[in-house]
């Protein structure tokens, strides 16, 4: 799955607010002393608004932020997220609409379909991949 699927572009936006999120996690994690689990379990907690704790309305809004700079990044401004709290596989989660999330996973579909359509085959004999020794992989 991680060699097919379509990747942004890299940009600097992307890089800084990876940082920034890195940086903000990793204090929240210490100051509390808290795993990213339970940290996350903060963040998806629907009866904890942004205005009870300003760690946790800055860790949504900086994903807010991150979802914007990678949907701009794939040149997909126009879509919008409508972050918030909403179900997905039974559980509340602090996350895009469905309505999003659906538009956001038919756009990469497709764009997996149109990057593969514009590359040469790289099937061998028997109907597998070659890998490549110098791709990146996602944790490069």
């Amino acid at each position: 799955m991680f060699e097919t699927f379509p990747r942004p572009t890299p940009t600097d936006e992307l890089d800084q607010l990876g940082l920034i999120l890195d940086a903000e996690r990793r204090g929240i994690m210490l100051r509390r002393d808290l795993g990213l689990t339970k940290l996350y379990n903060l963040i998806n907690d629907p009866t904890l608004p942004n205005t009870a704790d300003g760690d946790i309305a800055r860790m949504r809004g900086i994903h807010r932020e991150l979802d914007q700079a990678v949907l701009s990044a794939y040149g997909w401004g126009d879509l919008g997220l409508e972050h918030g709290f909403h179900e997905y596989r039974k559980m509340v989660r602090w996350t895009v609409s469905p309505t999003a999330r659906v538009e956001i996973l038919d756009r990469l579909l497709e764009e997996n379909h149109r990057r593969a359509a514009s590359e040469p085959s790289s099937r061998t004999y028997d109907g597998r991949h070659e890998t490549d020794d110098d791709a990146v992989t996602l944790f490069d």
